[in-house]
């Protein structure tokens, strides 16, 4: 989050927070006073999901530091904040995902993040956990299956396992992606890294067996089946 004005961005961070609060989500804020801060911080692409930029800040507008990020990759989605819409073509540009106008309220943040999230390209996104008192963001692309042993939760990813203290079920509201398929009580599978099926079990890409439900099985073969057209389609 940009905004050149401390009131405005302590403002806004506290409504992202009970939009987070609200839906049970964990979310991690970045506060930059300049856009120069913003830059010099060298985000990279992947980096940063959604930046709310302000246009009118002393030195360098929104619109200027928002080109020099897709200039550099950077691929987040962006709302800007404004007093006015008189930015039509400089948005088009840089691929804005929404507008905030000055004055607005919880509910227009509430929109705003809404149609980012539901919209956010899903190599960008992340699962922010806490792994022994230590915030981690997780690429959602990176999990390969989440399994339940006893009260905790092992995330296994592509590189490493993690534990963490947190149901299965809300692990699945806060990963809220077609991708993610509950197939057992116990288990949650992400489907882009399923090899194949085999009778009951989902044989995954690094060699795991992961029990599907019995009593489940003709709706859950049929979801990955669904999920695998529509992926071939460019339609997930």
């Amino acid at each position: 989050m940009c905004d050149d004005l401390e009131e405005e961005r302590l403002a806004l961070a506290n409504m992202i927070r009970t939009y987070a609060q609200k839906r049970g989500k964990s979310v991690r804020l970045r506060l930059f006073s300049s856009g120069m801060e913003l830059l010099d911080s060298a985000p990279e692409p992947g980096g940063l999901q959604i930046l709310f930029l302000d246009i009118f800040m002393p030195h360098q507008s929104g619109i200027e530091v928002a080109r020099r990020l897709r200039r550099a990759g950077v691929d987040s989605a962006i709302i800007f904040a404004t007093t006015s819409t008189d930015h039509g073509l400089d948005s088009f540009e840089v691929q804005a995902a929404d507008y905030l106008v000055k004055p607005f309220q919880q509910e227009d943040v509430d929109q705003a993040l809404d149609w980012c999230l539901e919209h956010l390209p899903e190599p960008m996104r992340r699962l922010c956990v806490y792994v022994d008192g230590e915030e981690l963001e997780i690429p959602l692309a990176s999990i390969c299956y989440i399994e339940v042993l006893g009260h905790q939760s092992h995330i296994h990813t592509v590189q490493r396992e993690l534990v963490i203290r947190r149901g299965l079920d809300a692990l699945e509201s806060d990963l809220d992606s077609r991708d993610f398929l509950r197939c057992h009580r116990s288990f949650l599978v992400n489907m882009n890294h399923i090899q194949r099926m085999e009778g009951s079990d989902f044989q995954m890409s690094g060699g795991a067996l992961i029990p599907i439900s019995t009593s489940n099985l003709t709706r859950i073969r049929n979801a990955f089946i669904d999920w695998t057209y529509c992926k071939a389609w460019g339609n997930p």
